[in-house]
């Protein structure tokens, strides 16, 4: 098993510019598929998945990812199933993926703060985490499910989502059905959708 601790090299003062960085250690796990590196970052306290990472096309600008978003972490082999399962969900395939492996605590003070970013944000999760493959709602249909006129905060709930992939944020569109922003970029959005089942024109989705 790779068990590397690694400490962020930057300068103190560069690290006090970086405002996701978590002095806790993090475990993580990198796994490649085809040319992509995929990884996701476990709590060694609580073993919940507390960061899903989008693939990077080098191990290199992945770490420096990380890096970013943690100041300390620690490489290891030990949860490479759960990075291959998220890569199924990249490839299309069918998720056995359950909220209850997810870190989705909101709180602020302590340590370590939760990586969900307000009690708003939560519910949105929630919801679209039930989006089935194959489908999209747009941000307006999930904010009406709560209730909601808030789109726009539905929007920026989905750019937050510390975990793409298992809460598909990428099953969220426009209300014009265009396919809008992605974290990884809207050509990486569009392969996902296409990769499920969800047939697009342009950048546009065509609902049945």
């Amino acid at each position: 098993m790779e068990n590397k601790n690694i400490t962020n090299p930057r300068k103190t003062s560069d690290l006090k510019k970086i405002t996701n960085s978590n002095p806790k250690k993090i475990l993580i796990s990198i796994c490649k598929a085809d040319d992509l590196f995929f990884a996701v970052g476990v709590s060694p306290e609580t073993e919940k998945i507390v960061r899903i990472f989008l693939p990077q096309s080098s191990r290199e600008i992945l770490e420096e990812q990380i890096s970013q978003e943690f100041t300390h972490f620690e490489l290891t082999e030990k949860y490479n199933k759960v990075v291959e399962d998220i890569i199924k969900i990249y490839e299309g395939q069918k998720s056995e993926f359950k909220m209850d492996m997810l870190d989705l605590s909101t709180k602020k003070s302590g340590a370590r703060p939760g990586p969900v970013s307000n009690d708003f944000d939560l519910k949105a999760l929630h919801l679209v985490f039930k989006i089935p493959r194959g489908e999209v709602k747009t941000y307006k249909e999930v904010a009406e499910s709560m209730q909601s006129r808030a789109w726009r905060a539905v929007g920026s709930a989905m750019a937050r989502n510390p975990f793409p992939l298992v809460i598909p944020c990428h099953r969220v569109v426009r209300s014009d059905l265009n396919l809008g922003n992605y974290g990884g970029g809207v050509e990486m959005k569009r392969e996902i959708l296409r990769k499920e089942g969800v047939k697009i024109k342009g950048q546009r989705v065509l609902r049945p």
